[in-house]
């Protein structure tokens, strides 16, 4: 375990956030990249760290991470060998040195946590990603941050559903305020699991539900599905748009270019998330006259394993690019004419929201969504943008015509994102408790 004592810290940003007792943020992952759990935890500590919020951050031993004046990391390894190698290994390719005393762990970490990881795979069937091992390390260091800076509010967030049952069980022990953030839901539509994970996973989502101040599911669908397995503990369920951290400024309209129409997706293509029909679209616009569309280009910044792959990249009309770090990537992104949004054409992407939509809006350009989720249609729709029926080529045609048809039209103005939608108010909102429920 690594850390540094938090009352060391001072110069916060305002007087009466320095006065509150430490908010206890219990992530496993934490600044890694391309991990997009990690990301979304990473921006929301960005925000305590701007308002000044004193916090001690509990993670993954495999995170890189660096103490600012109020917030402060505490590093704990997990219980398991599986997981031990994975944080050694990332620990090592970030170009860390890995601290002496987790060597000394090894034989612990063999020997038991094999045990554990094969105790797991029999009871999981070999397909959970809870991070379970890291709750026998993490529960006590969290109950001894609680108790010892007095701590009175816990906010958990994820990625591995370990960090919200290390903060139920101290809340429990010790008292406090729970706040659990799921960044995907604990039973979602598509996921694949044993008969007895989805029991266990059922039991630990409604004894949560209970013991949260606030359980934060982040589309509306994901909570309105939670309420209806929880009944009892439907008031403590909420659904809440994450936003995500500006990192770059958005594109002022002086800056839009015209010309070349480049629509740019940022991520990996795969399976049924792929760009087969939408090229289909700007053939079938072209045949048709329709001369925007003979302008256009299609960039995939990032991996692209469609068995259609080799076809894409026939194309004088695709560019592929290697994937890049987020800053660069969104840099990347403002020389964009419109950003892209893919989703799986199957009901995996009923409940869920990817966080780079949130990335896309901060940029202020139009966003075409291949979607197949009502929820993220209306979101994408109301800050200006087209969507279309994932696996429909007559919706994608209609879009692209509508979005190149603005898009050549030097007068169309793009709206920006709502105000709703900044990270800073959605999360503070979240800790203060005030009601901001979709």
């Amino acid at each position: 375990m690594t850390q540094n004592a938090p009352e060391a810290k001072n110069g916060f940003a305002h007087e009466e956030v320095s006065q509150m007792s430490p908010l206890l943020f219990i992530s496993y992952f934490t600044g890694i990249r391309g991990n997009c759990p990690a990301e979304w935890a990473d921006d929301k500590i960005r925000v305590l760290g701007a308002a000044g919020r004193k916090t001690i951050v509990l993670t993954g031993m495999g995170s890189h991470v660096q103490d600012s004046d109020s917030v402060s990391y505490v590093r704990v390894p997990s219980l398991s060998w599986i997981d031990y190698r994975e944080e050694i290994k990332e620990l090592k390719s970030g170009g860390e040195d890995v601290p002496f005393g987790i060597y000394l762990l090894m034989p612990l970490a063999f020997s038991l946590g094999s045990l554990i990881d094969y105790i797991l795979r029999k009871v999981t069937k070999g397909i959970s990603s809870g991070r379970w091992p890291w709750l026998l390390t993490a529960l006590p260091v969290a109950l001894w941050y609680k108790l010892r800076y007095r701590v009175r509010d816990v906010f958990c967030t994820g990625g591995p559903t370990s960090a919200q049952v290390v903060g139920g069980i101290t809340t429990w022990l010790a008292g406090g305020r729970l706040f659990c953030e799921y960044q995907d839901p604990l039973l979602g539509a598509m996921m694949t699991r044993s008969g007895m994970t989805r029991r266990i996973s059922a039991r630990i989502e409604t004894w949560l539900a209970r013991r949260s101040t606030k359980a934060v599911y982040v589309t509306q669908e994901a909570a309105r599905l939670a309420r209806e397995r929880n009944p009892d503990h439907s008031s403590n369920i909420v659904s809440v748009y994450p936003g995500a951290w500006q990192f770059v400024p958005p594109v002022s309209r002086s800056e839009r270019r015209h010309g070349v129409f480049e629509f740019l997706h940022l991520g990996t293509l795969y399976g049924s998330r792929n760009l087969d029909l939408f090229f289909s679209a700007i053939d079938a616009l072209r045949e048709e006259g329709f001369e925007p569309a003979r302008t256009v280009r299609v960039v995939n910044l990032g991996a692209v394993y469609c068995e259609t792959a080799s076809q894409y990249q026939a194309r004088a009309d695709f560019q592929l690019l290697d994937a890049l770090d987020r800053v660069d990537a969104l840099q990347r992104a403002r020389n964009a004419s419109c950003l892209m949004l893919v989703q799986h054409t199957d009901e995996r992407s009923r409940e869920t929201i990817p966080y780079k939509t949130y990335d896309y809006l901060n940029l202020g350009l139009p966003v075409l969504g291949l979607l197949n989720n009502d929820e993220l249609r209306s979101l994408i729709e109301l800050n200006g943008g087209y969507t279309a029926q994932a696996d429909q080529l007559y919706s994608i045609k209609r879009a692209l015509r509508s979005c190149l048809t603005a898009l050549a039209d030097s007068r169309s103005e793009i709206a920006n994102v709502r105000d709703s939608l900044d990270i800073s108010v959605q999360f503070l909102q979240v800790l203060e408790c005030a009601d901001v429920g979709h």
